[in-house]
């Protein structure tokens, strides 16, 4: 069996938004999450690898469909670093196949669809990718609250959007629009805006728009917590703070998102856990 955290490129890894979210846990709980979102990252680079052949990145997702109802069917562990490490998170932890067929059909989805109509299209996409590894991690963690699968879509939701906001570029440059038809044409804005090095008002006034929403969505997932069961919840908690502060930051950078990617310095990290402190010290 690998050692913890050899064989991905953990979320406690230094280059990671939310690394700071896992100093919360304990070894176990840390060593299954981190099996989690490398399952995450291991679907989401299948569906954003160009270099595969057309066929190669559906049988990439099939695979990882089948060794997921593997670990879940009791059979054998798959034959690989990542398949034996997710089958011990299972074995050890409440997880269920639910937590990891969606993002699948999120990221088959992917293949398909480069844009979205309406926000509403978009929230059914942002479900199927985010909700389920929130709840995965609220499993880990042991916070079962009847609410809990509510909150792991509103947080999930909060921080897809943010990412969204974040690569808008990036994306436009991969052939895919995020951002949804309606709410550009509501602004004026063109999907080729959400490219080059120009940030037209337009633009600018988009981007302010759906950082409301992901906003909104932050403050109703800590309305959902469960104030008895809160120390079940620092990981989620501290995870809020730190994509609440990048949502922040993409504020104060003018939502100039067209270059480098932002990122929060180790100051701004020590100020997201400060602020999820002091909304935890408050449920």
């Amino acid at each position: 069996m690998p050692q913890h955290g050899v064989i991905i490129k953990g979320p406690y890894a230094a280059g990671s938004t939310f690394w700071p979210a896992f100093l919360f846990l304990n070894k176990d709980r840390r060593r299954a999450l981190s099996a989690c979102y490398a399952f995450s990252r291991a679907v989401d680079d299948i569906a954003d690898d160009p270099g595969l052949p057309p066929a190669g990145q559906p049988r990439g997702l099939l695979r990882r469909r089948e060794a997921v109802a593997r670990i879940f069917s009791g059979a054998a562990a798959p034959d690989d670093p990542l398949g034996r490490e997710l089958a011990w998170a299972a074995l050890n932890f409440p997880l269920k196949q639910e937590h990891f067929l969606p993002v699948l059909d999120g990221m088959a989805q992917d293949l398909e669809q480069k844009t979205y109509a309406t926000f509403s299209e978009l929230e059914r996409y942002m479900h199927r990718v985010a909700a389920p590894a929130g709840m995965a991690c609220l499993a880990v963690c042991g916070y079962d609250a009847p609410g809990a699968a509510l909150l792991a879509e509103k947080l999930g939701s909060a921080v897809q959007l943010t990412n969204i906001l974040r690569d808008a570029g990036e994306d436009y440059a991969a052939g895919r629009v995020y951002l949804p038809a309606q709410d550009l044409a509501r602004f004026g804005c063109r999907e080729r805006d959400l490219g080059g090095s120009n940030y037209t008002p337009n633009f600018i006034e988009l981007m302010r728009f759906e950082a409301g929403r992901a906003e909104e969505l932050y403050s109703a997932a800590l309305d959902l917590a469960e104030p008895e069961l809160k120390s079940r919840l620092a990981a989620a908690l501290a995870m809020r703070g730190l994509y609440r502060e990048l949502l922040a930051k993409l504020r104060r950078r003018g939502f100039r998102v067209k270059g480098e990617k932002i990122r929060l310095s180790a100051a701004e990290k020590f100020k997201a856990l400060f602020s999820a402190w002091q909304d935890y010290r408050r449920l």
